[in-house]
C-alpha cells in the first residue's frame, strides 16, 4: 500500500480529519471512497485501495469464494454510502443536478500491475449489476499511475 497518496489531480477528498466532508455533512459513520471529481459532465467517485493485498491477506483463513466475496461487499457497501453522502451533500447545500452529471467510480489499484487489473475487472462487472445507470454508468478498476489522466479525460 502507498503510504500517503498524493494525487496530481484536483479533486476532494471525501474523509480527511474531523472537519472532512462527511463530517461537515453529519456522515461520519459512513464509509466511503477517497475522493470526488468532476470532470465536464462527469462525476467520479475514486477509490484507492490496494485490493490484490486485502484479498491474499483474507485468502489465508478464508476460502477463494468467501475473501472475494468479503471484498466485493465492502467496496459495494464504500459505494452506495458514498452515493447517499452525495445526495446529502446536495440536499445540504442545495445543489441541483441540472447539468445531469454522470456518476462514474474509478476503483484503483494501487500496483501497477497488469495482472492486478485483470484479475479485478470481473469485479467491476459485478459490481456494475448492483447499480442503476442513475447511479453508476460505469465502474472501472485502474491503475494508479492512470488517476493523473483524469485530468485530460474527454468523456
Amino acid at each position: 500500500m502507498i503510504g500517503s497518496p498524493i494525487l496530481n489531480v484536483r479533486a476532494i477528498k471525501i474523509d480527511a480529519n474531523e472537519s472532512s466532508l462527511k463530517q461537515k455533512c453529519g456522515c461520519k459513520h459512513l464509509k466511503s471512497c477517497d475522493y470526488f471529481k468532476r470532470k465536464k459532465v462527469n462525476f467520479y467517485f475514486i477509490e484507492i485501495s490496494d485490493f490484490h493485498a486485502q484479498l491474499e491477506n483474507l485468502k489465508k483463513n478464508l476460502s477463494d469464494k468467501e475473501a472475494s466475496k468479503i471484498v466485493k461487499d465492502e467496496i459495494r457497501l464504500k459505494l452506495s454510502e458514498t452515493l447517499l453522502l452525495y445526495s446529502k451533500l446536495k440536499e445540504k447545500f442545495d445543489l441541483t443536478n441540472n447539468e445531469n452529471l454522470r456518476n462514474r467510480a474509478l476503483l484503483t489499484v494501487c500496483k501497477h500491475s497488469i495482472s492486478d487489473i485483470v484479475g479485478f475487472a470481473h469485479l467491476s462487472r459485478e459490481l456494475s449489476k448492483h447499480y442503476c445507470p442513475e447511479h453508476f454508468i460505469e465502474i472501472k478498476v485502474v491503475p494508479y499511475i492512470e488517476l493523473e489522466k483524469l485530468s485530460t479525460v474527454k468523456k
